[in-house]
């Protein structure tokens, strides 16, 4: 008589679990609204003057110099960012497209109930941000989009005084920081959920303090291409 063998499967790994998916997306998103708020307060510089920001902008570049060599620390930093970033929206379209295969059957009524801006925008939101991200790179960054030529890599103070001067520039900068807060708000209060610490009673707050993440951060960006516009900054 033969023997009948049978597999039996392991649990799945935790990163292939919704919760588990919910948890790397959330801590991902951490990682990347801390290094929002730091890019803020390192921009705001400009506020205090051309020397302030540059010397800001290149001592990023000698992080623990000589103990390491010039912008290897920089790059490594960018290196989890970018990791964190391509995890957060690989995430994102899987926890999307499960949710959607999970439905059986389509909602009679399609109106959405007790539902905030943040959390019906939060797919274009996503895309917008994105889209933002690679125009902020080739701005600021590479000088790819830089009105009349006139980046000049090194001089952070300089390329952000002649871009925000072009009014597009700073309109599509002021637009991007509304989906950028509306994002951040959502997600820094979903977290609390994802973590398990949330529940009726703390709800209005860390709504309140999501709400306080997002204005930070919103206000904080918008100034700056307002001030330029301004002539506050010039």
């Amino acid at each position: 008589m033969a023997a009948t063998v049978t597999t039996r499967s392991g649990p799945p790994a935790v990163w292939q679990t919704t919760v588990g998916k919910k948890v790397l997306m959330a801590v991902t998103g951490v990682i990347l609204v801390l290094f929002v708020l730091a890019h803020e307060i390192g921009n705001l510089k400009v506020f205090i003057g051309a020397g302030e920001i540059n010397t800001y902008a290149d001592g990023l570049r000698r992080l623990l110099v000589p103990i390491f060599p010039r912008t290897w620390v920089l790059w490594g930093i960018r290196s989890v960012l970018i990791a964190a970033f391509v995890v957060h929206i690989a995430l994102s379209v899987q926890l999307s497209l499960r949710n959607r295969a999970a439905r059986q059957q389509r909602y009679v009524h399609t109106g959405r109930v007790q539902a905030d801006p943040a959390s019906t925008t939060m797919r274009w939101g996503g895309v917008a941000i994105l889209l933002f991200l690679i125009f902020h790179l080739a701005h600021f960054t590479w000088g790819w989009v830089h009105p009349g030529y006139t980046y000049v890599r090194g001089d952070v103070y300089g390329n952000m005084v002649n871009g925000f001067n072009v009014w597009w520039i700073s309109a599509i900068y002021i637009a991007a920081m509304v989906a950028l807060a509306l994002h951040i708000y959502h997600g820094a209060w979903s977290i609390w959920q994802t973590f398990g610490v949330n529940n009726r009673r703390r709800d209005l707050a860390f709504r309140q303090l999501a709400g306080a993440i997002a204005a930070i951060v919103f206000l904080g960006n918008i100034s700056m291409p307002i001030a330029v516009m301004a002539g506050l900054i010039h």
